[in-house]
């Protein structure tokens, strides 16, 4: 099956994104969102974008709904926004009673599975499937596409055709907690906080460690701010209560603290580090007084790197045996997702001395002291 009719649930920045960018290469759109005033913004957003490429003539193939009813006829329906559980349950049996049934219904995946929400909402499961568009959706190449045992291929193949045709490179992965980019995430973000909290560099100095040794685009707490402190937050909390609570997963109280205070990084203007017109332009002042020991441990960049890549590794070691994933598809996912030259198994190989573990002296420890 072809898909060339789209529906998008949610007019919020992933739906407005994804809704040009299917524009751009041909495809119907349909947007839809519970909120007139959230709608309308997104279509002015949409309209001034191809305005200003030259492109306004598209806007006849998009189509702004606040009624379930008129994603009749759509190949196949999006939801781009993050939604509560009770949410689901409320709006997708509503939307089931007006697709039809050749429609491919894709979930939001970035964080928990498809088959909770397949059970809970009583979704088709042989054409449910989960759509991870990594941020920002319009120029990020990467889509992880999640399926279960009992996902059909004539689905799969139809959404995994629709993601090449609009130029961006499929990951297709066994359904699971965080899929590959965001259960990878967790050990990268969360080991930089351990550093910070252990007093082994300010936010500047991990970061910047980071950047030089992998030859990454951006350090941790940079790709942390990116996201927002919340949502990496909910992320982490999700991840490590659907794994069980592991230990090398508990989630930071630091970040926490930094979310209750409303510091939620670049879109609020003050997470890790303070920003002005998206540039960073200082370092949290409040830092010195949440992290005990910040910035009073020399570390080399060698150090701070290997601190960093070596949970990811683990991690991935693990993910690849539970979800049987190959090495070249986590490689792909986060390499592509994260902007890094290398995934967590080449700098394995490529680094493997550095990433040797060392045996930790008392004295190496600020607590004895």
């Amino acid at each position: 099956m072809e898909i060339n009719a789209v529906g998008i649930m949610g007019a919020n920045t992933t739906g407005c994104g994804l809704a040009e960018v299917f524009l751009k290469h041909g495809l119907q759109v349909r947007l839809y969102d519970g909120f007139k005033d959230s709608l309308n913004v997104a279509l002015a957003r949409i309209s001034w974008a191809l305005g200003k490429e030259g492109k306004a003539g598209l806007l006849a193939n998009i189509e702004g709904i606040q009624d379930l009813p008129k994603f009749k006829g759509a190949d196949i329906v999006i939801e781009a926004g993050a939604k509560a559980a009770e949410e689901q349950k409320s709006y997708f049996p509503k939307l089931l009673a007006s697709l039809d049934p050749h429609c491919v219904i894709a979930v939001r995946c970035s964080v928990h599975p498809i088959r909770d929400v397949i059970a809970n909402c009583g979704l088709p499961p042989e054409r449910t499937v989960g759509l991870h568009f990594v941020k920002p959706v319009r120029s990020n190449p990467l889509v992880e596409i999640a399926r279960t045992h009992r996902t059909g291929d004539a689905y799969l193949e139809a959404a995994t055709a629709l993601v090449r045709r609009i130029g961006k490179t499929p990951v297709i992965i066994k359904d699971n907690p965080g899929q590959i980019v965001e259960r990878l995430t967790r050990p990268y973000i969360l080991s930089a906080l351990r550093l910070l909290d252990s007093g082994k560099g300010h936010p500047h100095e991990i970061d910047e460690a980071f950047r030089e040794v992998s030859g990454a685009a951006a350090g941790p707490f940079e790709t942390a701010d990116f996201a927002g402190l919340d949502s990496d937050c909910l992320a982490s909390e999700a991840i490590f209560a659907a794994l069980g609570a592991p230990e090398r997963l508990t989630p930071s109280a630091t970040e926490a603290r930094l979310v209750q205070y409303g510091q939620l990084g670049r879109k609020s203007t003050i997470g890790f580090y303070i920003y002005e017109e998206g540039r960073i332009v200082g370092e949290n002042p409040i830092l010195p007084n949440l992290v005990k020991y910040l910035g009073l441990k020399k570390t080399s960049k060698e150090e701070l790197f290997a601190e960093l890549m070596r949970p990811v590794v683990e991690e991935a070691k693990l993910l690849a045996a539970e979800i049987m994933a190959s090495e070249y598809d986590i490689e792909t996912a986060v390499k592509l997702a994260l902007n890094w030259p290398k995934g967590p198994f080449a700098y394995s190989r490529d680094m493997a001395r550095l990433l040797e573990k060392k045996v930790v002296s008392e004295f190496d420890k600020l607590d004895t002291f």
